[in-house]
């Protein structure tokens, strides 16, 4: 068997083996983490050039290592290494960014960062089937109770 026959061999067991081991429901943590950071590079052209001369290997590494590592092992010990333990993050088409965090008494902290750079905090509590929702100095803004049957998780 030539060479090039035996690396196509070991490439599609690799991507086999990947693929029957991983979950479809992986976060993609890793590559969701640089897609962001390469697509807002400065302006419209620079974020355009930077995608064009970095994103395609970037991403693809990226890609390639959370299908075939970090969602394996998200499977199997369900934590993804690279998904920063209990938080979320996401930036609207406007450049606003918000950023929630699991505490460990079980709150979640919310952070709303706007393009112009000021920023919002707030704490979500959870008391059974009432939701709280607090801002920064600990005044409630808005609370709601949910009917047992609305909880469906």
């Amino acid at each position: 068997m030539s060479i090039k026959k035996r690396i196509l061999c070991m490439v599609l067991v690799v991507f086999i083996a990947g693929m029957s081991f991983s979950s479809c429901a992986g976060q993609f943590a890793l590559f969701n983490k640089a897609h962001p950071f390469i697509g807002n590079l400065g302006g419209k052209w620079i974020g355009a050039i930077v995608f064009w001369i970095l994103g395609g290997p970037v991403l693809s590494i990226c890609l390639f290592a959370d299908t075939f590592i970090f969602n394996v092992i998200e499977f199997w010990t369900g934590n993804n290494v690279i998904a920063s333990g209990n938080t979320f993050e996401q930036i609207d088409e406007n450049g606003n960014r918000l950023t929630a965090v699991k505490n460990e008494d079980g709150t979640l902290s919310v952070r709303v960062t706007e393009i112009t750079g000021e920023t919002t905090d707030y704490l979500l509590e959870r008391a059974g089937n009432n939701f709280s929702m607090f801002d920064a100095d600990g005044a409630l803004l808005s609370s709601y109770t949910v009917a047992y049957e609305e909880l469906a998780y």
